[in-house]
């Protein structure tokens, strides 16, 4: 599949008339990340310990395999990841060959000059050109299959490409829950936006593989545990018996030293000797 991908791009961006370039550039782009893709997964599943790791290297077989080696997480828990990358490995299969049969079957037509464009304007003043057969398809009974492929093939792999999208985002959100749990999500978009899936699995090459579901219940209590030391210190830090006794004067309660006592803060402190005698007092017995 994208090889199409690139191919489109290609075509795009190439400026010529001969329509096989496109095919080849995007033919060297796939090889490339094809090849980067088949080793990343040949390393994973050697490290992993699963069999069979030249199906990394086999188109189809190793968009299954990915599906093996992202087994340690389920999309469902009844279900298993190989199954969705086995159904994502035949819908493309069928996808490729579609294609093929349809480009052939166009290039048939082509040749015959048995499609014309018409020009169509709608009300709105908008104008575009529509593929059509022309009438005299029916004096060549050897195309009915390619009048067939032209009028219903777009439509079955419009629906195939759909539910080949399904089966890659299931298959590719657990591999990448396997080995980037912290970014599954990201790499599962990207993967499905543009086609670097084989450049992102050979980054992924070293990384161990890890039940996802494990891996947030190890973060949970991980934070549970920092949440936990956070209020210790909290309640540590507001607790009255943690300060330093030897800081305070004991007279501090009796007005002496700048306490904290209503009359000492309004200098008429009270002696606690006065019951002997004291300056002002009358009573003083060393005074006569």
């Amino acid at each position: 599949m994208d090889f199409f991908n690139y191919a489109n791009i290609a075509q795009a961006f190439v400026n010529t008339d001969t329509w096989y370039v496109p095919y080849v550039v995007g033919g060297l782009c796939f090889l490339i990340v094809f090849v980067f893709q088949a080793v990343g997964l040949f390393v994973i599943a050697g490290r992993e310990g699963y069999k069979n790791r030249w199906m990394a290297f086999v188109p189809f077989l190793n968009t299954y395999y990915i599906g093996v080696c992202g087994q340690k997480n389920r999309v469902f828990k009844s279900v298993d990841t190989k199954i969705f990358a086995l159904v994502a490995a035949i819908l493309e299969a069928l996808l490729v060959i579609g294609y093929v049969l349809n480009y052939v079957a166009r290039l048939l037509l082509l040749s015959y000059n048995l499609v014309e464009y018409v020009s169509d304007t709608n009300s709105y003043g908008l104008s575009w050109v529509v593929e059509r057969l022309s009438s005299n398809i029916s004096e060549f009974p050897e195309l009915l299959w390619a009048k067939w492929c032209f009028a219903e093939l777009d439509i079955i792999l419009s629906v195939l490409s759909l539910a080949f999208l399904v089966m890659q985002v299931f298959t590719l959100s657990a591999f990448f829950q396997t080995f980037a749990a912290r970014r599954y999500m990201l790499f599962t978009i990207t993967s499905i936006l543009f086609p670097i899936q084989g450049i992102l699995i050979f980054i992924l090459r070293n990384n161990r593989g890890m039940n996802y579901r494990e891996y947030i219940r190890k973060e949970q209590e991980r934070q549970y545990r920092m949440y936990q030391q956070y209020r210790r210190q909290q309640s540590f830090d507001q607790n009255p018996y943690n300060q330093n006794p030897y800081s305070r004067s004991p007279y501090e309660d009796y007005g002496y030293n700048g306490g904290g006592n209503d009359s000492a803060q309004s200098g008429s402190a009270e002696d606690p000797f006065s019951e002997f005698g004291g300056k002002g007092n009358d009573n003083d017995p060393f005074e006569n």
